[in-house]
């Protein structure tokens, strides 16, 4: 069963309150892994999410770190909104429109962004939402229906929507390459051996080069790597295959 921490927040316009959740980090292990980063909770994406709509005056803010003193743990004493009025901005992110409403969300925040750290968040998010169009479409093949993990009803909506979502994937896909390619920009050379962020950006680059089908640049990058995890291995697996799309690496 998943478990949160919840939280409060006060909206800096309106003074508004707010109820969120972020899944126990104790559970990030036992959690569902794509190769592209995004990782996900039983269906609860694991990344806190730091850009905040006000679903009472509609007022964006970013929230750095889920602690005090904009963030607290104590339940305010008036009326507040709860996780879902604003979580991804409201929209109902199941769906391939939802998807593409998150994409939308991102570049208007894009706009107004003048930040490089805050730039590669949202990129990365937004990589992510078009990735989402096609992220489980092995789940529409017929030894995912023989696995029992579906009824063949499920399995048939399921496969409908993840039809949809490469119809649309493709739709958008210069956008979807656009996106990348700033976010590859922004990503080479911005981390240095001593940052923490370092080793998980070299395989964001990767898995970029990867996605964008620049698969000598990305076997380039691996054949520097010396330790080979389960993470690694496939994705070189995929390099050498020239698959472009994202992939399940664990769940």
């Amino acid at each position: 069963m998943i478990k949160f921490d919840t939280f409060y927040l006060q909206c800096p316009q309106c003074d508004a309150w707010l109820e969120g959740h972020i899944v126990r980090s104790e559970l990030v292990n036992k959690s569902t892994l794509y190769s592209d980063g995004k990782t996900l909770n039983d269906n609860y994406i694991t990344e806190p999410q730091k850009i905040v709509v006000c679903p009472s005056c509609s007022h964006w803010f970013w929230v750095e770190e889920f602690k005090d003193p904009l963030v607290t743990a104590k339940k305010p004493t008036v009326p507040y909104y709860t996780w879902n009025h604003w979580r991804f901005f409201g929209v109902y992110f199941s769906s391939n429109a939802g998807r593409l409403a998150l994409v939308e969300h991102y570049k208007e925040f894009l706009k107004v962004i003048n930040d490089k750290d805050k730039e590669i968040y949202i990129r990365r998010l937004m990589w992510w939402a078009y990735n989402d169009l096609v992220r489980n479409n092995y789940q529409m093949h017929l030894p995912y229906l023989f696995s029992g993990k579906m009824s063949f009803n499920v399995w048939r909506k399921n496969r409908h929507k993840q039809l949809e979502g490469r119809r649309l994937f493709k739709k958008h896909h210069e956008e979807y390459l656009e996106n990348m390619k700033a976010l590859l920009v922004l990503l080479k050379g911005r981390y240095t051996p001593d940052d923490e962020q370092y080793e998980s950006s070299i395989l964001e680059i990767i898995e970029l080069y990867r996605e964008m089908r620049e698969y000598d640049e990305a076997q380039k990058i691996l054949d520097t790597i010396p330790r080979r995890t389960h993470y690694i291995a496939n994705i070189e697996k995929e390099v050498r295959r020239k698959h472009d799309f994202v992939f399940l690496v664990v769940g």
